[in-house]
């Protein structure tokens, strides 16, 4: 999603989750052109949108408004389409150091994965791709928080 959406004109110093909301035609035209090429998958618009990533933007308080916006527009797309593809709720890293290391506790990580894969739940996703993660404790944490939420599917990939 990312690299189309630079593709398209987006600032990597932006925030792309935050464009559910403010540009969401674009993330809409992004899920339906990987439709149309036949993927059977499409993942949402929200690999940093958790309340510590997105707090790098000032958008903390907006973890549930980009999450359930991304999954309505993933939704859209394939209701639009007429096919039969799943909606892989997205939940990437939470782009700071862990401790000892750095300032972010286990918990804290946890308590973000599982407001933001909360969100994701509630707008719908079929399953969770934690993905990219470079961590194993921080994919651990999003893999508990995630197991603690819900049965549905999970991958987890680093």
């Amino acid at each position: 999603m990312g690299t189309q959406l630079h593709a398209r004109g987006v600032s990597f110093e932006r925030s792309f989750d935050e464009l559910n909301l403010t540009e969401p035609k674009i993330v809409e035209e992004i899920h339906r052109a990987y439709i149309s090429a036949g993927a059977e998958l499409i993942e949402t618009n929200t690999f940093g949108a958790n309340r510590i990533k997105l707090a790098r933007h000032g958008l903390e308080g907006r973890v549930r408004d980009i999450n359930f916006r991304a999954v309505k527009l993933a939704r859209e797309a394939r209701e639009i389409s007429g096919e039969p593809v799943f909606l892989a709720g997205s939940v990437g890293p939470i782009g700071q150091q862990l401790e000892p290391i750095g300032r972010i506790t286990i918990a804290r990580a946890t308590a973000a994965f599982e407001e933001q894969i909360a969100a994701l739940l509630e707008g719908g996703a079929d399953l969770l791709v934690l993905e990219t993660f470079t961590n194993l404790p921080e994919l651990l944490a999003a893999v508990n928080a995630a197991k603690k939420t819900t049965d549905l599917p999970i991958v987890a990939q680093m």
